[in-house]
């Protein structure tokens, strides 16, 4: 327990530094530098985001695999074969896409950003390897200060930037790159003494590779999907209204990720431990964890209605971005939802497959939506909206489907948190902000008042877990 706490207490440590760091790209860097140049950083995170796909679920594959273990039981010379074995392998797909960028590639500037990601990607990836055996083994709070290392560093580099009127995607990009290597080397160091007494074997390390990419190959797919459904989405942005539009949309939806990056913070805390439960013990945590977010998350909503009038006198050049971020919000709640619960639990359930299919089905909304809106009624606002749909319906299934797995009934939170994303964006898109505060206070009122009252925890319809 006292592990878990330390765990939790680095993880939230980690995520006051991102939020630090979050403020600064995403609230001071836009009012240095100019939209068009935004956008292209914004493009580099998109395309950064996706690129660990080239992994083929080997990082997945380690993380299910030994989830739980004890640091003694690992095998730490199959993990240094999977590594350098891994690593040779995502060295020769970078190099096989870096020849044809170099040829297809025209815009000299895309050209530099598609470079810089496939080196990112390599300095991620080892880290991500390394930071999943640390989590595996329930030592998140090693991976949690490789975290804030990057971090640190690179908010040094960005006010550094901004104080000397030095800022451009020529710079930024490079020490961007610096910042995940000074994280990986960190673990590295950390790992070294335990990999050092291990002798390199290739066969073991083909072996085990192909292991643990077959176990991880439908989690990575399933993580890549989970992008995709809003990645489609700015894809589609892109192609339809141009860069400029996209860097809006995309600016929105990365201010929602100071929270989404937090809520994942604590599903990764809690992987180690939930895969140690009974299947009692498992559905109890279930439930704490619906309630928990069923009474706490819609805070949220409550705290955008100001912070999004005050980000409007800040960014006027973004006020756009901010209106759309009313209509985005949402996305944040039930993507924050299915982080934490959904996720979690299905990856400690061993049913990534059923994760997966959830995630294809709603790529095929998100992209059929999508389309329509662009491209039919040449409306920005109905994607956007098709977003929302798709995110909540990801989210809702999700949780029938858990519930009935685990043994909890959990239809009615899922009824009422459509209720208020509803009554959230109807309220900003008809009302100011200042009157949407208190319908939405009300309303978040009347949800606390009735879960007590109506002890909304007891009233869950237990079923026997099936073995």
């Amino acid at each position: 327990m006292d592990n878990i706490k330390k765990n939790f207490i680095y993880a939230i440590l980690a995520q006051s530094v991102s939020l630090i760091v979050s403020c600064l790209t995403n609230l001071i860097l836009p009012k240095v530098i100019s939209p068009l140049e935004f956008s292209y950083w914004q493009l580099f995170i998109f395309y950064a985001t996706y690129i660990p796909c080239l992994a083929f679920g080997l990082n997945d594959g380690v993380y299910l695999r030994y989830g739980g273990f004890r640091k003694v039981d690992l095998n730490y010379k199959s993990i240094k074969s999977q590594y350098i074995v891994g690593l040779g392998f995502q060295f020769f797909l970078a190099l096989i896409v870096g020849v044809l960028v170099l040829f297809f590639e025209r815009d000299e500037k895309i050209k530099f950003i598609l470079f810089s990601v496939l080196i990112f990607f390599l300095a991620y990836t080892s880290h991500n390897f390394l930071g999943y055996i640390f989590q595996a083994i329930n030592e998140t709070n090693e991976y949690s200060k490789s975290i804030i290392i990057d971090y640190v560093f690179y908010a040094i580099i960005q006010v550094v930037l901004i104080l000397t009127h030095t800022v451009t995607v020529y710079i930024l990009i490079p020490f961007y790159i610096i910042a995940m290597l000074l994280s990986f080397i960190y673990l590295f160091y950390l790992i070294y003494p335990r990999l050092n007494k291990e002798k390199f074997d290739f066969y073991l390390g083909k072996k085990e590779t192909t292991i643990s990419m077959i176990t991880g190959i439908s989690l990575m797919i399933s993580n890549i999907c989970s992008l995709l459904v809003l990645g489609v989405g700015r894809q589609i942005v892109e192609t339809k209204w141009g860069l400029l539009t996209f860097g809006k949309v995309s600016f929105s939806l990365t201010l929602i990720n100071f929270a989404l990056t937090f809520i994942s913070q604590i599903g990764m805390v809690l992987f180690p431990a939930l895969r140690r439960l009974d299947s009692k013990a498992l559905n109890k945590q279930y439930t704490k964890l619906n309630i928990t977010l069923f009474n706490f998350l819609p805070i949220m909503y409550i705290l955008y209605l100001p912070a999004q009038y005050i980000l409007k006198l800040w960014l006027p050049n973004y006020r756009t971005s901010i209106d759309y971020l009313s209509v985005i919000l949402p996305i944040c709640f039930f993507d924050g939802k299915m982080n934490l619960i959904g996720n979690t639990f299905f990856k400690v359930l061993r049913k990534q497959v059923t994760l997966l299919k959830i995630n294809i089905a709603t790529i095929l909304i998100s992209c059929f939506s999508g389309l329509v809106a662009a491209y039919m009624f040449n409306s920005l606002y109905f994607l956007i909206i098709g977003l929302v749909f798709a995110i909540g319906f990801r989210c809702v299934v999700s949780n029938l489907i858990l519930s009935r797995i685990i043994g909890n009934n959990s239809m009615l939170i899922d009824i009422l948190d459509v209720v208020l994303a509803v009554a959230f964006v109807t309220s900003t898109a008809n009302f100011q902000w200042y009157i949407s505060l208190i319908i939405i206070s009300i309303i978040y009122s009347l949800r606390f008042v009735f879960s007590k009252r109506n002890n909304i925890i007891y009233q869950y319809k237990h079923f026997e877990v099936k073995k």
